[in-house]
């Protein structure tokens, strides 16, 4: 009976440490991999980093060391996941491989740019409602909002004249800005009051 005993805790023995060691397995498997960025936005010829992670079925990180290749004519991506993007604007993937197991990031190529920005009276402070235009494109416009803030997107690569339109309180500012391929640049702009004009009360102020 007692040799029994000593062979039943030898078998539970062996089938606890069988199921230690089967959930180490489970925990360090990999069942998922996550790239990031997941979305970017990329102008052309310029190059981006990603990087990418592997998580097993209960969500710990795991260490991968994952292959590089892309979907689409998005351009170049190295070993240690650099993507140099085409000359050419277009849509596609950056996919990390890792067995058989693969994560994608959505990846869009420009030649497009972005010029953003706050527009302020140095005695009331942010100015709504005042309308911002590219001097060259003057159909690439926006509002300021109750925040001041503007923003003008699909903008093609080049040097440009910001300018605000003037009001009946307000003469118009301007400034230089230079805008590259898949670049957001802010140019914040500071209004002068026509001569004569009395304080302004509030920021919500008419064309």
């Amino acid at each position: 009976m007692a040799n029994l005993s000593k062979f039943q805790i030898g078998i539970w023995l062996l089938i606890i440490a069988a199921l230690t060691v089967g959930c180490g397995d489970i925990t360090n498997e990999v069942s998922s991999i996550e790239v990031s960025p997941s979305t970017v936005t990329i102008g052309i010829n310029r190059p981006q980093s990603f990087s990418a992670i592997g998580k097993d079925s209960v969500g710990k990180i795991v260490s991968i060391s994952p292959t590089w290749s892309t979907e689409g004519n998005i351009g170049a991506i190295s070993s240690s996941g650099t993507l140099t993007a085409g000359s050419q604007e277009g849509t596609g993937k950056v996919i990390a491989t890792y067995g058989a197991l693969s994560g994608r990031a959505n990846v869009t190529i420009t030649a497009k740019g972005w010029l953003t920005g706050t527009v302020t009276d140095l005695n009331v402070g942010n100015v709504q409602g005042i309308q911002v235009y590219l001097t060259e494109i003057p159909s690439l416009l926006d509002i300021t909002n109750s925040a001041g803030k503007y923003l003008i997107s699909d903008i093609p690569a080049g040097t440009y004249e910001v300018q605000t339109k003037e009001t009946v309180l307000y003469l118009s500012a301007s400034s230089e800005v230079t805008i590259g391929s898949g670049e957001t640049v802010t140019v914040n702009l500071t209004l002068t009051t026509r001569p004569g004009t009395p304080t302004i009360p509030t920021t919500t102020l008419p064309f």
